[in-house]
């Protein structure tokens, strides 16, 4: 965590701005509410004082998963489409650094839901690789996937140096107001009222969701006759819709670890029925299409 990383954050608590002394973070209100920063990296901003909190987010079982899945290399494309989304929109927004170089800029984005911190990771790889130099801030409901998130960032050099991960509500985000560039949100709820206070004027609000046939055949070993997903349509208020985009591919599962780790990281492992689940995992292969939409939202001036 960077003074610039940690100078977004604020106080869950009292909403004050927070600084760092070696492995604390403490707010600048009157009563210095203290945070410890975990050896992983990691901070806990969840509300304090609720005993639902241990319980928040995804357990470890499907944190596993998703991180042995994601770790293929599998879903990369989908990160990558977000990098050059948040790319193009700041390029279009005409974004400098602090020193007026129009050839590398600087950009704080929020990966709100984010896991195990690949996705944030990778844009911010992308980000750096496309001349921009990311602030990438992860929140995450899950204490577990937040420690994983930090631990990964460690393991990613200089890339992960400036992130900061934090076991948080994304509905009411420990951020200051007008802090990033972007908030992204990679297959998880989009926090639309929260976005609209911690973007920037002009900033953006970039949505991936699964496509209307994603993981088609997949659904169909689990339920016979799937249903089509609903395309997201509503523009959020305080928004204005700017850009729309598409991201496929098709993945070959060559195994029954490639297949259970692919199924128990999806919202289906919790709602199959018993028949469909054995179906799936007697398989030895899968082929299997892959698919997200993006919807781009530009925040209005002064929407809040």
């Amino acid at each position: 965590m960077t003074e610039q990383s940690a100078g977004v954050l604020c106080c869950p608590v009292c909403g004050a701005g927070m600084k760092t002394a070696e492995k604390i973070l403490y707010c600048t209100g009157e009563r210095k509410h203290c945070y410890d920063i975990a050896s992983s990296g990691y901070i806990n901003l969840l509300p304090p004082g609720k005993a639902s909190n241990a319980k928040t987010g995804d357990d470890r079982r499907m944190l596993r998963a998703r991180s042995a899945f994601l770790d293929t290399g599998a879903y990369e494309k989908f990160s990558a489409e977000a990098a050059r989304l948040i790319k193009e929109q700041l390029d279009g927004a005409g974004i400098k650094n602090n020193s007026g170089s129009s050839k590398e800029k600087s950009a704080v984005f929020v990966d709100a839901g984010c896991g195990e911190g690949y996705h944030t990771l990778n844009i911010a790889r992308c980000l750096a690789e496309n001349g921009i130099s990311p602030v990438p801030v992860g929140l995450e409901a899950s204490k577990y996937g937040a420690e994983k998130a930090a631990k990964r960032a460690k393991a990613a050099g200089d890339i992960g140096k400036g992130a900061v991960f934090a076991a948080a509500n994304i509905f009411a985000m420990p951020l200051k107001s007008g802090c990033a560039d972007a908030v992204v949100s990679m297959f998880a709820p989009a926090p639309d009222a929260e976005a609209a206070r911690v973007l920037k004027d002009g900033g953006f609000l970039i949505v991936c969701s699964s496509g209307s046939r994603h993981l088609w055949e997949l659904r169909q070993v689990l339920y016979g006759e799937p249903r089509l997903s609903p395309p997201l349509s509503r523009v959020p208020e305080g928004f204005e819709l700017c850009a729309t985009s598409s991201c496929s591919f098709r993945l070959e599962l060559q195994n029954r670890e490639e297949i259970g780790a692919l199924f128990e990281m999806t919202p289906f492992f919790f709602r199959c029925p018993r028949e469909g689940r054995e179906r799936l995992l007697s398989l030895d292969s899968l082929s299997v299409g892959a698919e997200a939409e993006y919807k781009v939202y530009k925040k209005a001036y002064n929407s809040i």
